[in-house]
């Protein structure tokens, strides 16, 4: 019965390093989700920023030259916003992924965890049987010998 015990341990530890480089790697994605949510962000405010100042104000000529030139640049940063937008998304799935995978890691863990704790039950009480029967026939033994010693 030992033997089990200890591989059931050894592949316990096992699994919680497993779960612990896990959760590492969720850490890492986590930031790097934040990382593509701010570099969006910034780009976000980028745009505002170029339209607040492409706005014509009162008193100021209408530029061709430049208007063409902010339609340029306007393109620009629409293709970056939608590069940005699939890159989060693909970082965001990639997270939910890892999440995945740690909830699974985690159960299996609980599993395992449940099955030495049965098992150390059950092999507490194949010991508590064994030491009965010793007991029992030690007194069995008494018994008889104190039983013999009076006849």
């Amino acid at each position: 019965m030992k033997p089990f015990r200890f591989k059931l341990q050894t592949a316990l530890d096992l699994k919680l390093r497993q779960e612990d480089a896990l959760k590492g790697e969720l850490q890492r994605q986590q930031e790097a989700v934040r990382e593509k949510e701010a570099e969006l962000a910034r780009l976000r405010n980028t745009m505002a920023d170029a339209v607040d100042n492409i706005r014509p104000h009162a008193g100021m000529p209408f530029d061709v030259e430049e208007r063409r030139l902010f339609n340029h640049y306007w393109l620009r940063l629409k293709e970056l916003e939608a590069r940005q937008e699939t890159e989060l998304q693909r970082e965001q799935s990639k997270l939910e992924e890892i999440r995945q995978r740690l909830l699974e890691m985690m159960r299996d863990r609980k599993v395992m965890e449940r099955l030495k704790e049965k098992h150390l039950a059950d092999y507490k009480k194949t010991l508590l049987r064994e030491e009965q029967k010793l007991l029992d026939e030690m007194a069995l033994n008494r018994f008889i010998g104190n039983h013999q010693y009076t006849e």
